[in-house]
């Protein structure tokens, strides 16, 4: 696709500085959706959007304004507050206001608490795909150890993960990501029989 060698990438500083601000302003900052959280999905957008023929600025405006709530409430349920709190940055940063919309959606369905025929455009679909991911492989269960290891049995993580995979939307997702959900679940499996648990 031609929009993936056009001028999309100049909207990663202005938007990262935005993100970076915005936390400064939150009152709780979640440390499991930092911008290392937000880099890692980035990248997957960046791959999977080349792939299925995404727009590329929808889909790096919504990257980095995805998680804009979670700094503000710890509830998977964070979509609708995220795009609340990003629609006036898109408007600071002069967003093209013909894809805002598309922005603020994409954003507002990236959450587990939303039903998968909510996320109507490929780029929802990709960015929560892209998000999920995350909490997969090495890097999720470091997340899933910072976030919940003490606080929640090793079930409620194995479920967690479980309803994470049967949730993502495309089978190229699910591709990418297979090896890091049999290592995370294999891990977990594992450390839940060493604990006698």
């Amino acid at each position: 696709m031609d929009d993936w060698k056009d001028q999309w990438t100049n909207w990663i500083p202005v938007l990262e500085k935005e993100l970076l601000d915005e936390m400064e302003k939150a009152p709780a900052v979640s440390e499991v959706h930092a911008l290392d959280h937000i880099l890692r999905v980035r990248e997957r957008c960046e791959r999977l959007g080349k792939e299925l023929d995404a727009d590329p600025e929808i889909l790096v405006a919504a990257v980095y304004l995805h998680d804009l709530g979670r700094h503000y409430i710890p509830d998977t349920a964070h979509g609708a507050l995220s795009a609340q709190k990003a629609e006036p940055v898109l408007e600071r940063i002069h967003f093209p206001a013909e894809k805002r919309q598309s922005v603020l959606h994409a954003i507002r369905v990236h959450d587990v608490s939303v039903a998968s025929d909510q996320r109507t455009s490929i780029e929802s679909r990709i960015l929560y795909d892209a998000d999920k991911v995350d909490t997969l492989g090495v890097i999720g269960i470091l997340r899933y150890i910072r976030h919940y290891y003490g606080k929640q049995p090793i079930d409620y993580m194995l479920d967690d993960i479980e309803q994470r995979w049967q949730g993502l939307a495309l089978p190229e997702t699910r591709q990418l990501a297979l090896g890091d959900y049999e290592y995370i679940t294999g891990y977990f499996v594992q450390l839940k029989k060493e604990l006698r648990q």
